[in-house]
């Protein structure tokens, strides 16, 4: 048995996990379990605050907790799921001028893993971005997206005609036009309901077609499935 703890974005990506990467990692006798960033204290309800990556040393930090509460513990993996759109760009964050001003998606998102791995500096964290954001995955399949929203298959159709044969990963992280605000544009009631609608439209579009679709999302999970 080996453990893969995932520090996660946001709540879609730890449903995501919990729904879909659990069975199938569980499969492999992998154990896998996930945890939002730790990104301050709720005084409110006396809790740690989770959830969002504004600051990268939030992230770096809980990353860095995380290895530590394990003190060594065998046969024990990390990695990340979290979104290249809005990643931190600070001056404590490793994705620097020289990557952003890489055109290539898929190498701008290969020298950043790079450089975040290098940062964190432990030999079993693996570190995985989302080229750009959790929403690609919705736009493998959107016409699956009728089974939440069936009286909207007219404005599904509009965002499919909208999206045209770009690839999922490659829709960009532009403020108006990455996948979630591509969604949103034509349903607009997506922008409240992300966290409970992502995760099951995803999960109904499966593993597989999303491999299929999205190779840098398959290298990842490929990377894990031989940990």
């Amino acid at each position: 048995m080996k453990n893969l703890h995932i520090i996660v974005e946001g709540s879609s990506e730890e449903t995501f996990v919990n729904d879909i990467m659990v069975s199938h990692f569980g499969a492999l006798n992998i154990f896998v379990s996930a945890r939002k960033i730790r990104t301050g204290w709720d005084s409110v309800n006396s809790k740690p605050a989770k959830g969002g990556l504004l600051k990268y040393v939030k992230f770096k930090n809980d990353v860095l907790r995380w290895i530590e509460s394990d003190k060594g513990r065998a046969n024990t993996f990390y990695t990340s799921f979290i979104d290249l759109y809005a990643f931190p760009k600070d001056a404590e964050s490793p994705y620097t001028a020289e990557i952003r001003n890489i055109s290539d998606h898929y190498q701008r998102i290969t020298a950043l893993e790079a450089a975040i791995a290098q940062n964190i500096n432990h030999p079993h964290f693996i570190p995985y971005v989302q080229l750009h954001e959790f929403e690609a995955f919705l736009l493998v399949d959107p016409d699956r997206l009728v089974t939440m929203y069936p009286d909207e298959q007219q404005s599904i159709n509009k965002l499919k005609k909208d999206i045209g044969n770009i690839k999922p990963e490659e829709i960009n992280e532009n403020k108006r036009t990455a996948p979630s605000k591509r969604i949103i544009k034509y349903l607009h009631d997506y922008e409240g309901q992300k966290a409970q609608v992502g995760p099951l439209v995803a999960g109904d579009i499966g593993l597989t077609m999303l491999r299929s679709r999205c190779p840098h999302f398959n290298e990842w999970i490929t990377k894990l499935e031989n940990l």
